[in-house]
């Protein structure tokens, strides 16, 4: 992949999803295109975030307006970013990579992550076992056979046009989806007006904005406030910030 005068040269390798592999000509030609747009974020409208950043310019938000971020990396499908966020829950990130890579591993198809049918396909003793899922075997378990089967529609859950409120409480619904799994899920949807804490980032805003004090989730939501509907995005590249190389020049 390389970008040249603003424009993106993406080469399709091996790994890919069977269903793109298995396409011809131009439908497989408009498959890499959605995979790509939605794995790059690209149809987010960030003019009016990136506006809210500059005027917080002092507040040291104007780097995010001045490089252009808060594109969001996603999967290729919603079931595989629904998954891997119900598998960072209450463990550590070195766990969810292993449990993520012995579901690749089983699927056995070069490297692609597997699809709902085929995960709807183990026993519970399987994933807690061979799989390493732990308590949430049985969580993964439903959520899959419901996308299997049809009940649950993800597709839904992409539809701009729906109101946060009504996703957020679909997500809810399905078991193992907590508050953190919820907003997280959501701001992946390009929804972002939670902030989706948990106990990593918690830590981080406090060393960044509170001078190392533990203070009220309420606190850290009003901070973050201003922002509006991209509360969350503003949130997450506040905490992040020092994983964009060469950003450090842009914020005081």
């Amino acid at each position: 992949m390389s970008a040249r005068r603003g424009r993106l040269l993406v080469t399709a390798g091996a790994v890919l999803a069977p269903s793109v592999r298995e396409s011809n000509g131009d439908r497989a030609d408009g498959r890499v295109r959605s995979v790509v747009s939605r794995v790059l974020d690209l149809k987010a409208d960030l003019s009016v975030f990136h506006a809210l950043c500059r005027e917080r310019e002092a507040e040291g938000f104007g780097w995010i307006a001045e490089r252009g971020a808060g594109r969001i990396l996603r999967a290729p499908t919603l079931f595989e970013d629904a998954v891997k966020v119900l598998l960072t829950t209450n463990c550590s990130w070195g766990l969810t990579r292993v449990v993520v890579g012995n579901l690749v591993a089983a699927f056995g198809r070069d490297g692609a992550f597997p699809d709902a049918p085929f995960v709807a396909g183990f026993s519970e003793k399987r994933l807690r076992g061979e799989i390493r899922c732990g308590y949430r075997a049985p969580y993964l378990l439903r959520f899959a056979e419901a996308a299997a089967s049809g009940r649950l529609d993800l597709s839904r859950w992409e539809e701009a046009s729906r109101p946060d409120g009504d996703v957020e409480r679909e997500i809810t619904a399905q078991p193992g989806f907590g508050p953190y799994a919820v907003q997280t899920l959501s701001r992946l949807l390009g929804r972002h007006g939670k902030l989706g804490l948990d106990s990593w980032s918690r830590r981080k805003v406090a060393g960044l904005r509170f001078r190392g004090r533990r203070v009220s989730d309420a606190r850290i939501e009003r901070f973050y406030r201003p922002f509006g509907p991209f509360a969350g995005l503003a949130f997450w590249l506040d905490v992040t910030r020092d994983w964009h190389g060469g950003a450090e020049r842009l914020w005081p």
